[in-house]
């Protein structure tokens, strides 16, 4: 059937798609986004235009929305969406972690990806968790729940009192940092490390600053 409502495209329009499709792409190397996204980008247009031919029911596209709402909870209030880091920044991550007992936590962590490798890295380490987005939530407690010294939390990154951890971590956007860096600056202990994946921190120069791959780095403060 999708075949076939293709088929009946004129070839004006399919000209059109593919000239939007290698822009999408050349534009997707040049901002060097992860791989996984070009094809995203590629085919966003022509998805879009092969829905609206099969004329779906409204109850589809609310189903849709749902599921982004899920997904992206923070991003309309917080103005945070979904970052997903690789495991190059995971190791990077590690790398910067003090010797010894520690408590760590992921302000938004997302899919636990992070916090399930550190935790297995360090299990002499305690490893937290902050997620309030519901779907992300539940995938990181099902993936790390296994994990003793891991453990995830249904709350919005404000009510975290961040003095308990020793580090505190978050890939988040460039419209939270200000105030986050106030509430660290006001929270964490001396000596303790706030690190940001790729987000600078507006008038505060970090004391570190290690390069990833791709257009990820990681910023570290020392407070």
């Amino acid at each position: 059937m999708l075949l076939s409502r293709l088929a009946g495209w004129q070839p004006e329009l399919w000209a059109l798609l593919a000239l939007h499709g290698g822009l999408a792409l050349l534009w997707s190397a040049w901002l060097k986004l992860p791989r996984w996204w070009w094809p995203f980008q590629v085919l966003a247009l022509p998805a879009a235009l092969a829905l609206l031919r099969f004329e779906l029911p409204p109850w589809v596209f609310l189903l849709v929305f749902l599921l982004l709402l899920l997904v992206y909870w923070n991003a309309g209030g917080d103005r945070v969406p979904l970052y997903l880091s690789s495991r190059a920044t995971w190791a990077a991550v590690e790398g910067l972690l003090p010797a010894g007992p520690l408590a760590f936590v992921d302000l938004g962590c997302g899919l636990g990806g992070l916090l399930g490798y550190l935790a297995g890295r360090r299990p002499e380490a305690r490893f937290c968790g902050v997620e309030s987005a519901p779907l992300p939530l539940l995938i990181s407690w099902l993936r790390l729940r296994g994990r003793p010294n891991c453990q995830v939390r249904r709350a919005d990154l404000w009510q975290v009192e961040l003095s308990e951890f020793q580090v505190v971590y978050c890939f988040l956007s460039p419209e939270p940092m200000a105030e986050l860096w106030r509430k660290a600056r006001a929270e964490l202990r001396p000596g303790a490390l706030f690190i940001s994946n790729s987000f600078a921190v507006p008038g505060a120069a970090p004391d570190l600053s290690v390069k990833v791959g791709g257009r990820q780095r990681l910023l570290v403060w020392r407070m």
